[in-house]
């Protein structure tokens, strides 16, 4: 996990390795999650009934990206375009896991944002 995610701590990876994986019947272990289930959205939803659904939303809303993720700022690439009032954050040295690479600075973001006069 720490190849794939520099950013996690040697705890992190444990956790996240003993909780996210089950043990087969044969001894040997798999995900809880099957990457070949992500490829399409969940929803099974066009481009743009998303757009649709996501222009809707009325309340503030925060956006945040990693400044190491795959996924970039969606300012600049257009995913923040549909929401009414969106307001986007980046954590640095942070991947697509914000939440798992640098907690105290996520969860200052999100807590600055409910707190604001924007949430």
């Amino acid at each position: 996990m720490q190849t794939e995610n520099p950013h996690l701590t040697a705890d992190q990876a444990r956790h996240l390795t003993i909780h996210g994986s089950n043990q087969n019947e044969d001894g040997t272990y798999s995900w809880k999650f099957d990457n070949y289930v992500r490829i399409f959205a969940p929803l099974g939803l066009s481009f743009n009934e998303t757009k649709n659904l996501y222009e809707r939303i009325s309340c503030p809303t925060l956006l945040i990206y990693g400044e190491e993720s795959w996924a970039r700022n969606p300012l600049k690439d257009g995913r923040a375009n549909p929401f009414n009032n969106v307001r986007v954050e980046s954590i640095p040295d942070a991947g697509h896991w914000c939440h798992h690479d640098q907690l105290d600075i996520f969860l200052a973001r999100v807590r600055g944002f409910l707190r604001s006069d924007n949430a």
